[in-house]
């Protein structure tokens, strides 16, 4: 019985090879497989297509997310690349209005001969005072004052009206504000030059206007007009602009004067504070010799003056008067002062 078992299992052995090897065969030699074989192929395509496309699906879109993913962070790259460039260009910009402005600065030195120059930059200017006031960023700590003229590379713009520890309010020759600057100037005409007070301002023309311009005065559009430093306050020889029309006053007794200012007043950056001789350091200190002989002057003046001042009662004093306008150079007066509630001459 045992052997049967044995010889059995021996035989399906035998069977299965014998199958194998003629669908082998049939497959090879006869064209095809056999149609069930066919069916359960078909079959089993189906069901793997259908498994499949939900999964490519799903892959196809994590590609198309990714992708997305990438496109975006390399539009974020180069929107901060482009946003770099842009700024790297306006701060070349600056560099390059800098350097103009500090070029423009050194051909001013003949102008400003003996003369300590601050540079500062506007840090505060309100839109409603566009005209009548600025802040800078020099104050008290740099040596800073009031009254010190304010400049930019074209041309006076102000004086310093307010000064603190880090920085100063410079008040425009532009603004038509009771505290508003006045400004001696002079017009260098052809064959002589002329001087009167800037002491108003045409906003709508943009001109500054000389007063008090004496009525024979020969000037012409275009001529030259700077400080004259007459008012003790300001330099002489500060560029403020140029002449575009002259007119007779109401009462027809001098010029007016229209002016271009030279400095863009919409556009200031950067100025420079000009420092007098006496705060620069470099005012002409009197030597013993000077002193002794101002003393010994003095000496001589009193001792002249006894005999007079025994027989003549003494005269009243007087205060000093202002030098008038002429076409000629007035004395300056020493003792004159700035007037309040008006504006600062200089």
């Amino acid at each position: 019985m045992r052997q049967f078992f044995e010889n059995k299992k021996l035989v399906v052995i035998l069977l299965s090879v014998i199958t194998s090897l003629s669908l082998i065969a049939f497959s090879t030699f006869g064209g095809g497989l056999p149609q069930p074989v066919t069916w359960v192929n078909d079959v089993a395509a189906m069901i793997a297509r259908m498994v499949s496309a939900p999964s490519n699906i799903v892959m196809r879109f994590g590609d198309a997310v990714s992708g997305l993913q990438n496109t975006y962070e390399e539009n974020q790259k180069l929107k901060k690349q482009i946003a770099t460039l842009q700024s790297l260009e306006a701060q070349n910009t600056i560099l390059k209005e800098e350097n103009k402005q500090m070029a423009n600065m050194l051909k001013l030195e003949p102008t400003l001969v003996g003369k300590k120059v601050i540079a500062s930059t506007v840090i505060s200017r309100s839109p409603e005072n566009w005209l009548d006031k600025l802040t800078i960023d020099v104050g008290e700590n740099n040596g800073i004052k009031v009254d010190m003229s304010v400049m930019t590379d074209q041309g006076i713009i102000g004086r310093v009206s307010e000064v603190g520890p880090t920085s100063s309010k410079v008040s425009l020759v532009t603004s038509n504000q009771e505290d508003s600057v006045k400004l001696y100037a002079g017009i260098q005409s052809k064959d002589s030059i002329y001087y009167g007070v800037i002491d108003d301002y045409d906003g709508t023309n943009n001109e500054l206007i000389v007063n008090q311009v004496p009525k024979s005065a020969k000037i012409e559009k275009d001529d030259t007009v700077t400080t004259s430093g007459l008012g003790g306050i300001s330099p002489e020889g500060l560029v403020i602009g140029k002449v575009t029309r002259v007119e007779d006053d109401e009462f027809n007794l001098s010029k007016r004067v229209f002016v271009s200012p030279a400095a863009n007043f919409n556009d200031i950056r950067h100025v420079f504070v000009i420092m007098s001789d006496k705060e620069s350091g470099k005012e002409k200190k009197a030597t013993p010799k000077d002193i002794k002989a101002s003393d010994s002057s003095q000496s001589q003046s009193s001792s002249s003056s006894q005999p007079a001042a025994s027989s003549q009662p003494p005269a009243q004093s007087q205060r000093p008067s202002r030098p008038a306008v002429t076409g000629q150079v007035p004395a300056r007066n020493p003792l004159h002062r700035p007037q309040r509630g008006g504006r600062r001459h200089g």
